[in-house]
């Protein structure tokens, strides 16, 4: 699923390069199951404290998505809805992380995080 979604978003910047950060989209993948175990809520501060410290270059614009998941395109449209894809400074970086958790009777919840990135230093 994180693959087809890196897939769309360059997809959805014909013109411009697509550059990915994949140290923040670790750091972003790292907080999804704390996320889906807090209910979606912020567990605590921590969450953006962690952010700032491990990526204060960047000025970072990005949100996570829940949604449940049945099929792949409501996912995709969702993203692209974000609008996070349409940027165009030309040192912005990306980065998507992707959490899919398991529960009973097959139903899935997924967690999307979105987030550009534009040095400020």
């Amino acid at each position: 699923m994180e693959k087809v979604l890196k897939e769309k978003l360059m997809e959805w910047r014909p013109r411009q390069p697509t550059r990915w950060n994949r140290y923040c989209t670790s750091t972003l993948r790292h907080f999804l199951p704390r996320l889906e175990l807090s209910g979606g809520r912020d567990p605590d501060d921590q969450h953006r404290l962690e952010l700032q410290a491990l990526l204060g270059d960047y000025r970072i614009s990005g949100f996570p998505l829940h949604l449940p998941f049945s099929e792949l395109r409501p996912v995709v449209e969702a993203v692209f809805s974000t609008g996070v894809h349409s940027a165009e400074a030309s040192n912005v970086e990306f980065a998507l992380a992707v959490y899919v958790h398991p529960y009973p009777n097959n139903v899935l919840s997924v967690w999307v995080y979105l987030a550009s990135l534009l040095r400020s230093r």
